[in-house]
């Protein structure tokens, strides 16, 4: 399972070793930026689970990078750290990021226990993402655009939640599950090859056929005969013992 990320965003290097350091026991790994813009590109290119970032309202450096992050919809959580004192967790410029201010010096139990609540559960993602398809795989004409407007991230950023927590494309991902509603269909029900295709989200017969013989080995009517002759063969088997 993969290590989850922690970004520090800060601009003091001693805060960033003080931070890193109440962390060093913690299943984590840590990625560290020393001012905003660093931060976000760093956000922009690896899968982040959770940032601590320094507000630094004289620069804007921290103010620049939750802009940064509302504009590109990145899905990461934000923590905030400041040291004046006054930084208000309500201002509509970090409702939509905040979880949790500090003031500075932080004290690393308060710290800890922050990291442990606001880190987002491994699994979340691909329970969500599974749910989703799960919903939806009727629809032959989902795309993955539906994906992107239904949990607000961007195409590259979602790209990057099916690969790691699906391990496989969206596009993948969507056939596997029809297929697996394909074949419970074949083997619970008697309704035609055609209208069970249509019925789990398979817009054309040509494709259905093709990509399911390329995962069963059979095509669908042959893979129905061979499950009911395997049936009829347990029951006949379950007779004569």
């Amino acid at each position: 399972m993969d290590t989850r990320k922690i970004l520090i965003v800060e601009r003091d290097p001693d805060v960033t070793s003080e931070l890193a350091g109440f962390l060093k026991d913690e299943p984590y790994e840590i990625v560290t930026a020393e001012n905003g813009p660093k931060g976000l590109e760093i956000l922009r290119r690896e899968k982040i689970d959770l940032a601590v970032v320094e507000v630094c309202v004289e620069d804007q450096d921290g103010i620049t990078l939750l802009e940064g992050v509302k504009a590109e919809e990145i899905q990461t959580s934000v923590l905030l750290v400041t040291s004046l004192g006054t930084l208000d967790p309500g201002e509509n410029v970090h409702r939509p990021f905040t979880m949790s201010v500090y003031d500075k010096p932080i004290d690393k139990d308060v710290f800890l226990a922050n990291i442990r609540k606001y880190m987002p559960l491994q699994d979340l993602w691909k329970s969500r993402l599974e749910s989703f398809l799960e919903d939806n795989h009727s629809n032959p004409n989902l795309k993955f655009e539906d994906v992107v407007r239904y949990f607000r991230f961007s195409k590259s950023y979602g790209y990057t939640l099916f690969r790691m927590h699906l391990g496989e494309s969206f596009t993948r991902c969507l056939r596997n599950v029809r297929l697996g509603k394909v074949e419970e269909a074949l083997k619970s029900t008697t309704a035609s090859i055609s209208e069970i295709a249509y019925l789990c989200g398979f817009g054309s017969l040509s494709t259905f056929s093709k990509v399911f013989k390329e995962k069963y080995g059979n095509s669908p009517t042959r893979y129905r005969r061979n499950w009911k002759l395997g049936q009829v063969r347990d029951v006949r088997t379950n007779l004569g013992s």
